[in-house]
């Protein structure tokens, strides 16, 4: 009999660690780590350059306290050190912004929001990390040799006697021989079924698609299962996941009352779409960026326009912030300059906002070029509290209809609020108060979608279009009220080359801009994308830092293999489905996750974490795959895509700062189409470590956490999909132990050994014999059971891990 605390003891085997992961490390000095200097630049330096050091300075220096470097802080003023680095509470700077000190109270005059106390006691017991070493400035930078700076060169891929060797094994085997490595044994033919099945589709194989594979012996049938995979009407919606992370996905604005924007999933399904049908990269880049500008081409016909525009919702996704429309935009304009920075060039940009970068050669200068871009774009506006004063919360939408419907829609609306307004005008005279209220109330109605700018009725999409060219001066320290010098509008002058592209003075310079990263001579944008693409097969890229190939970054393990794989990329055409093709039929894909031999033991020793590719790594799901498998096991999932969220009509949005917008919305769907918030997190995907939609998400967080467990143990949606196992199980066969068979298929794509065969007998004997049960029907009875196993089996390490 099996005890009754398996249950208990195969949800905690869930979330044991894979073997081989590599843990976060923190350096011996002050630096700290990207995330914590991350941190600090976006939510500590700010404040102690434009708040703090109008007092605490190198102009003034009340009560001797300097805050302009750490070192300063740790020496403190006439009350002692500002700082003690990992002791929040024990710092005078927090007991002073705390305002909990007797004598020293920062600011004095106005306090400190809530979220940026606790941002600075976040980062002093972090270490109180600085860019710069022990806490003084360098504007000395050591870029000229850097390798990602670096133009693509030509790479002679190393010989090799092994002919069924890819040109990546060529590259993969030099290196192992050169860290003294040998790679494991391939994997079994249903290891790598379900392994290619989780990687293309995010999906588990069927039983019936299992049996096929393994019945399939000719010699072609891995490259064939690839490409039947990859034109699976499934694949763009795992790879476009991929492609959300990166750009920050979500489904509302994120402003103070973080307003729907129901228009965004619009942006969504483009990208789904993009990967699903292998739109080349570098148009993908350009169209995100510039679409609006390559859709005024009057060759363009309309189905292509309409894609174009909305495309550029990855710009319009940039987060808004406060409560008033465009309000505090120079930091919606940060994000869209950081995110672009991260996602194409792989670069951190957001440091210089306020001064120099401190490693990366990125100037003030360069971020205010590529600022005045930004600004001279028209972006729509989603939210904002000045709905209740009768002022549209939603401005510059673009309508995604030929330009003819939209003026005979506009030319139609405009007669109709005329018409409304001669009807108020004559009631009005004609002293009908109840009339007046109901035509006042139908106007004001009409208003608020006149500055939509989209007549009703025609779908319009969250994007961006040019508007009134500007270069931009800098903001010093940061500061939009303090300017200082006009920088012309351009990109970053380290990387800009020869030519670098010159901006017309009528343009906002956005297609000059998504050109000149998809030049096929640019040294970055092929690098990160070729790195990101590995790293979501393998789990960690060539490059183990995805959005920083700079001076801080991971310097590549296999420079030769990822600028090959650039190289070809780029001649291929742009091609992220002929990528995949290259590394899936590679060698390296297909290695065992774990030793086979004492040899293969001893590697482990030499290279624990795997960075030289001598096995697979093995990896648990994310939040999205694993969400879909338990729906897919229980016969619940829905495959087909949906409609627009069930958010309320805008004429009954009344959200604010004090009661913002927040909704979960159930669904069988996919979870790529969950509805997503900025700042209230779907609780499923922040539990299981989906992306945080607030930032660009390279490499996303594997966490083990007991909730994740418990939700397993006790979520009604959990119970749900045990139960639907179960009818299936039920329904399929009175024989228990074809009910084990088929559940083991099912949820883990194999069948399983006569020991689990046993181990599964026993524990339903367990179960069914239980006290507790002795009151149920017979039907009622074996639903139990069936459910309870299903429930272990959800639970178990195979289930929720890939080999």
């Amino acid at each position: 009999m099996v005890p009754r605390h398996s249950i208990f003891v195969a949800l905690l085997a869930c979330f044991a660690p894979a073997r081989g992961v590599l843990l976060a490390q923190t350096t011996d000095d002050d630096v700290g780590t990207p995330e914590a200097l991350e941190h600090f630049e976006l939510h500590v330096r700010p404040v102690l350059a434009t708040i703090c050091a109008t007092c605490h300075g190198s102009q003034k220096a009340s009560s001797g306290l300097r805050v302009d470097s750490r070192a300063a802080l740790l020496t403190g003023g006439e009350h002692g050190p500002a700082l003690v680095p990992g002791q929040a509470d024990n710092s005078l700077i927090m007991h002073a912004i705390r305002r909990t000190h007797d004598e020293v109270v920062m600011p004095p005059d106005e306090e400190l929001p809530v979220e940026t106390i606790d941002h600075f006691a976040r980062w002093i017991d972090q270490g109180a990390p600085w860019p710069e070493p022990n806490g003084t400035a360098t504007d000395v930078f050591d870029a000229a040799g850097h390798w990602a700076y670096q133009p693509l060169a030509p790479v002679e891929p190393p010989g090799d006697t092994d002919p069924s060797l890819s040109v990546i094994d060529r590259f993969i085997r030099a290196r192992l021989r050169d860290e003294q490595l040998t790679t494991v044994e391939r994997a079994a033919p249903a290891v790598l079924l379900r392994r290619a099945y989780f990687d293309l589709l995010g999906l588990p194989p069927t039983p019936a698609e299992i049996d096929d594979y393994l019945s399939d012996t000719a010699p072609d049938a891995w490259p064939r299962l690839i490409d039947r995979l990859l034109a699976s009407p499934h694949y763009g919606e795992r790879w476009g996941r991929h492609w959300l992370d990166v750009v920050r996905y979500a489904d509302t604005a994120g402003d103070n009352a973080d307003y729907p924007v129901p228009e965004a999933r619009l942006y969504r399904d483009y990208v789904l779409d993009a990967f699903q049908h292998d739109k080349p990269f570098d148009q993908f880049v350009r169209e995100q960026l510039a679409g609006d500008i390559l859709a005024a081409n009057p060759t363009t016909d309309d189905v292509r326009r309409r894609e174009q525009v909305i495309a550029t919702g990855y710009l319009a996704l940039a987060r808004r912030y406060a409560t008033a429309p465009y309000e505090l935009w120079h930091l919606t304009l940060e994000d869209a300059i950081d995110t672009t920075g991260r996602a194409f060039l792989g670069l951190s940009l957001r440091c210089a906002r306020c001064h120099d970068h401190k490693y990366d050669p990125v100037t003030q200068a360069d971020y205010y070029a590529l600022y005045g871009i930004f600004a001279s774009t028209q972006f729509a506006w989603a939210g904002g509290e000045e709905f209740h004063s009768k002022k549209s919360p939603r401005e510059h939408f673009t309508p995604l209809a030929p330009a003819e419907e939209v003026a005979s829609r506009a030319a139609e609306f405009d007669a109709t609020i005329a018409q409304c307004q001669a009807d108020f005008d004559t009631a009005q005279a004609a002293k009908d108060e109840q009339l007046t209220k109901k035509l006042r109330q139908q106007l004001d109605e009409l208003h608020l979608q006149k500055q939509y700018g989209v007549p009703p009725d025609i779908p319009a999409a969250y994007a961006v279009h040019e508007g009134t060219p500007a270069d931009t001066p800098i903001h010093q320290r940061g500061d939009p009220a303090s300017p200082g010098a006009t920088v012309r509008r351009g990109v970053p002058q380290f990387l800009a080359g020869a030519n670098p592209p010159e901006v017309p003075h009528q343009a906002s310079g956005r297609l000059e801009l998504a050109s000149w990263l998809t030049s096929p001579t640019h040294p970055l944008t092929a690098r990160v994308v070729v790195n990101r693409v590995w790293q979501w097969h393998f789990g960690r890229g060539l490059v183990p830092t995805p959005s920083d190939f700079g001076l801080r970054g991971a310097a590549p393990t296999n420079r030769e293999l990822l600028d090959w794989l650039a190289a070809r990329f780029i001649a291929g055409g742009w091609s992220i489905k002929s990528l995949h093709r290259d590394i899936m039929l590679s060698e390296t894909y297909q290695l065992a996750s774990q030793p086979t031999s004492a040899e293969h033991a001893a590697n482990a020793a030499r290279d624990p974490d795997n960075f030289y590719h001598w096995r697979f790594n093995r990896h648990r799901l994310d939040a999205e795959s694993f969400r879909d498998a338990l729906l897919a096991a229980s016969g619940q999932l829905d495959l087909t895509r949906p409609g627009p969220h069930p958010f309320p009509s805008v004429s009954e949005w009344r959200w604010t700062q004090h009661s913002p917008f927040k909704a979960v919305y159930d669904s069988r769907h996919r979870s790529v189409y969950l509805m997503t918030q900025r700042l209230a997190r779907h609780p499923y995907l922040a539990l299981f470590d989906g992306p945080d939609p607030n930032t660009s998400t390279g490499l996303r967080t594997s966490s083990i956490v007991p909730s994740q467990a418990l939700y397993l143990l006790n979520n009604p949606f959990v119970t749900a999909q045990a139960r639907g196992l179960a009818d299936r199980l039920i329904a399929y066969s009175p024989d228990a132990l074809t009910k084990v068979e088929l559940a083991c298929q099912i949820c883990w794509s194999r069948r399983p050994t006569s020991d689990e065969v046993q181990q599964a007998l026993d524990y339903v004997s367990c179960v069914s014999e239980a006290p507790h049960q002795s009151n149920l029907s017979p039907t009622q009875l074996e639903s139990e059971v069936w459910t309870s196993y299903a429930r272990v089996l959800f639970a178990s390490h195979e289930f929720s891990y890939v080999d």
